[in-house]
């Protein structure tokens, strides 16, 4: 998995006898776009729910092994994030959390350890944008509250990354897709009640598009090079640019 950050207080350079433990950490919506946190409300900050690995598990599992336990939720992993390494000199210890995103599919109640009930572990859903807000403005009171602060929202903000990315080429597949779909347009596609984009005759020096609903075909032709000619339901007649699926 690609490392994201490498967050330490002294120089990462391990003893060999640094203590070593490999962790899972999820960012994952519910059906209405809300995140999970965990609010540590002893020491004045929010994490992502997971966790540390068990004997014989891997992050997926641990992630949903975690999840359940602190949050009540059960989840699904869909995509890998990134890694971030931690070197705690305090503490002698290196930590490498595996994030994932994914989605929420059953909701329940936490079943908290005694420790976790004493740091005042509540949850809190929150969009993806107002989590990274609240990490942003948390102050930690806790030693390990400063390094879960700098992880954590490195993940969110990685996670706001890859969203905004595959929004973006989500949308410009789609539109090569209608424009495609348009430059190849026949006039056994088009029928009345379509819904389409048109180049009025005024409008063809600056190609600027009318949208409406086809009432007439008017081109007879089986197509035309500039667009198949139609009357819209308002009475503009066009030539078709686009389709509207």
């Amino acid at each position: 998995m690609r490392v994201l950050k490498v967050i330490h207080d002294q120089e990462p350079a391990p003893q060999p006898d640094t203590n070593e433990r490999s962790a899972a950490r999820g960012i994952l919506f519910d059906e209405f776009g809300m995140i999970p946190l965990l609010y540590v409300s002893k020491y004045n900050y929010h994490k992502l729910p997971g966790g540390g690995l068990e004997v014989n598990e891997n992050p997926e599992q641990a992630l949903k092994r975690e999840t359940l336990e602190e949050v009540g939720c059960k989840i699904e992993p869909k995509q890998p994030l990134g890694r971030i390494i931690e070197y705690r000199g305090l503490w002698n210890m290196k930590q490498i959390s595996d994030a994932y995103l994914g989605t929420i599919t059953a909701k329940g109640s936490p079943q908290l350890t005694p420790k976790e009930n004493d740091e005042g572990f509540v949850t809190v859903w929150q969009t993806l944008e107002q989590a990274v807000e609240t990490l942003a403005n948390d102050q930690p009171q806790n030693y390990e509250g400063l390094f879960i602060q700098q992880r954590d929202l490195a993940f969110l903000k990685e996670a706001q990354r890859v969203i905004n990315r595959q929004k973006s080429e989500s949308s410009h597949l789609a539109s090569k897709k209608t424009e495609s779909s348009a430059k190849g347009t026949l006039r056994a596609d088009i029928k009345p009640g379509l819904k389409v984009a048109i180049v009025l005759k005024k409008d063809q020096p600056t190609g600027k598009l009318t949208q409406g609903t086809v009432k007439d075909i008017l081109t007879s032709s089986r197509e035309h090079h500039r667009g198949i000619k139609v009357r819209l339901q308002d009475g503009q007649v066009g030539r078709v640019q686009q389709i509207f699926n």
